[in-house]
C-alpha cells in the first residue's frame, strides 16, 4: 500500500435547517414589503437548464440557477420550483424520464428526492399545469429581471396556460435580491470555510511555483487542492493565473504561457463550496523576491486595501470607498513620480482611474457578482463610478469583496497620452520604466458584522509576509 495516500476530506457539514431557515427568512421580509397582496400566492422560479454540446449527444456542465438553489437547496436540472407564501410549503417539480435512462445516469424517485433535499412535496413537471390550477393562486410571483452587470434578462417560467393567472413580475426580483444582499450567519459560515479552503489552495501555489513553470500549472495545483480536500469540483469563475504582462489584462484566462524569472504573477481564483463562492486574489514575484518598482505597485495597492479595511463600518457608502482606494493609489504613484501635479489636481482629473481602472469590489455569495448591487431604493450607478458594482451603504450580513489594482495597461496609457488634459499630470518616461510590472491586484473576501469587517480569507499579504511564504517559512507569524 502507498505510504502517501491521498488525505481524507475535510468538507463543511451543511446544517439540516439551512434553507428551511433561508425560506423562513425571505418570506417575512417579502410578506413585510408587499402586505396583504401576498395573501393565497405563490412564488414560482424556474431552475437551470440542460444544454447540449452543440449537435453532440453530450452536455454542458450547467450550475443550478443560484435563487432556485437559495430557495429551494435542489441541484436537479430542468427542474420547476413552488414556494406558497402563506404556508411557506415548497414543492418541486422534477422532468420524468423513462426507465431506460438507469441504465445510464443516477434516476432518483420523487420520494428519494424529496428526502435529500428536504422538501414538501416532489411532483413530475407535468403535473405542474393541474397543480395550479387546483391550488388556485390569487397572483403568482415570477422572478423576471435585468441584471444590473450583464444587461441579461432573468430566465423565469413562461407556459402559456400562465395567461389565464395574475401574475407579477416585478416584486419579486428585488426583494429576493435584497432578501439574498445580507447574509445569514449560517451563510457566512460556508463563505468563511470556502475562503479558508481557497487561502490554502492559494498558499500551495505560491509556494510551488517558480520560473519555468508554465501559468497553466497554478489552476491546476488550486483546483486540485480544492477538489481532493473538499470535493469542490468547480471554480466559481474561470481561473486568472496571469505572469509579468499579462496581469494587466484584469480577466486574463489564457494562462498558457512559461513563467520566466523576476516577473510578477498575479492570481485571481476561488472555491466554491454548496453553491457559494469565494474569490481571493493574491500577486507575488515569480523568483521569490520583489525588486524595487514591483514593490512600490504592491505596497501602493497593500496601502490602498489596509485603509479601505479600516474605514469600513455600518452606514459608510462604498462609492466613497473606492475613492479613497483611488486617492491612496494615486498619492503612491504621485510620490514615485509616475504623476505629477497636487493630489487635489489629480483626484479632480481621475487620473488614478488610467491605472486603477475597475470598481472597488463586488457583493459575494452565491454568485461571484452577486445580486443587489443597484437593487430598487438603492443609490444608483453613476458616470464617474460607472465600474462600479454597487455603491450601497454597507449593513450587517454584507459580504463583498475590496480588490485595489494598479494594472500598466498599454493602451489605456496611450490613449491617455494622447489626452491634453491628462497627459500633462503623466510622467511618460517613469511609467515607461514601470511597465513590466504588469499588474498588481490584492482581493479580500469582507463580511460585515455586529464586531466590524472580517476578512474571511488568509493570505499572505505583506511584502515580508509573501516572500517568507514562497521561502517555506511559516509568514503567519509576521505581523
Amino acid at each position: 500500500m502507498d505510504q502517501n495516500p491521498i488525505p481524507l476530506p475535510k468538507e463543511y457539514p451543511v446544517p439540516n435547517d439551512f434553507h428551511l431557515n433561508l425560506r423562513k427568512r425571505f418570506l417575512d421580509f417579502f410578506k413585510e414589503q408587499l402586505g396583504e397582496q401576498t395573501k393565497n400566492s405563490i412564488v414560482f422560479l424556474k431552475g437551470a437548464e440542460t444544454i447540449d454540446k452543440h449537435d453532440d449527444d453530450q452536455q454542458y456542465r450547467v450550475e443550478q440557477e443560484s435563487n432556485f438553489k437559495y430557495l429551494f437547496g435542489c441541484e436537479l436540472l430542468d427542474c420547476y420550483g413552488i414556494l406558497e407564501v402563506e404556508s411557506g410549503k415548497v414543492t418541486v417539480f422534477v422532468p420524468k424520464y423513462p426507465e431506460s435512462y438507469k441504465m445510464w445516469m443516477v434516476v432518483f424517485s420523487n420520494e428519494e428526492i424529496k428526502e435529500k433535499y428536504r422538501l414538501d412535496d416532489v411532483q413530475y413537471v407535468d403535473q405542474l399545469e393541474s397543480w395550479i390550477e387546483k391550488r388556485a393562486p390569487s397572483l403568482i410571483y415570477i422572478y423576471k429581471g435585468q441584471d444590473s452587470d450583464s444587461k441579461l434578462i432573468s430566465s423565469y417560467p413562461d407556459f402559456p396556460y400562465l395567461s389565464k393567472y395574475k401574475l407579477n413580475e416585478e416584486e419579486l426580483y428585488w426583494t429576493l435580491n435584497e432578501c439574498r444582499v445580507k447574509k445569514t450567519d449560517q451563510e457566512i459560515e460556508i463563505l468563511r470555510y470556502v475562503a479558508l479552503l481557497a487561502s490554502e489552495s492559494h498558499e500551495n501555489v505560491m509556494r510551488r511555483i517558480r520560473p519555468g513553470n508554465k501559468e497553466y500549472q497554478m489552476e491546476a495545483l488550486f483546483k486540485y487542492h480544492n477538489f481532493v480536500y473538499s470535493g469542490c469540483r468547480f471554480t466559481p469563475y474561470e481561473c486568472i493565473c496571469a505572469s509579468g504582462t499579462g496581469g494587466a489584462t484584469l480577466h486574463y484566462i489564457e494562462n498558457d504561457k512559461t513563467i520566466e524569472d523576476k516577473q510578477l504573477i498575479l492570481a485571481d481564483m476561488g472555491a466554491r463550496y454548496y453553491g457559494y463562492n469565494s474569490d481571493i486574489t493574491v500577486t507575488f514575484p515569480s523568483n521569490g523576491k520583489f525588486d524595487e518598482k514591483q514593490s512600490i505597485i504592491y505596497n501602493a495597492v497593500l496601502d490602498a486595501q489596509r485603509q479601505v479595511h479600516a474605514s469600513l463600518k455600518v452606514g459608510i457608502n462604498w462609492g466613497d470607498m473606492h475613492l479613497l482606494a483611488e486617492r491612496v493609489i494615486t498619492q503612491h504613484l504621485l510620490d514615485a513620480g509616475l504623476l505629477v501635479g497636487t493630489i487635489e489636481e489629480l483626484m479632480e482629473n481621475r487620473i488614478g482611474k488610467i491605472f486603477f481602472c475597475h470598481g472597488l469590489g463586488h457583493l459575494l455569495g452565491m454568485r461571484t457578482h452577486d445580486v443587489g448591487g443597484y437593487n430598487k431604493g438603492c443609490p444608483p450607478r453613476i458616470p464617474e463610478l460607472q465600474s462600479l458594482r454597487f455603491r450601497r451603504n454597507l449593513e450587517v450580513g454584507m459580504v463583498f469583496t475590496n480588490e485595489p489594482g494598479i494594472y500598466f495597461v498599454d493602451f489605456i496609457i496611450q490613449e491617455a497620452f494622447k489626452d491634453q488634459t491628462k497627459a500633462r499630470f503623466l510622467n511618460q518616461e517613469k511609467i515607461a520604466e514601470f511597465m513590466y510590472v504588469g499588474g498588481v491586484r490584492l482581493e479580500d473576501d469582507i463580511a460585515l458584522t455586529v464586531n466590524g469587517p472580517e476578512i474571511l480569507n488568509l493570505v499572505p499579504r505583506s511584502i515580508e509576509q509573501v516572500e517568507a511564504c514562497m521561502r517555506g517559512e511559516d509568514w503567519k507569524l509576521i505581523q
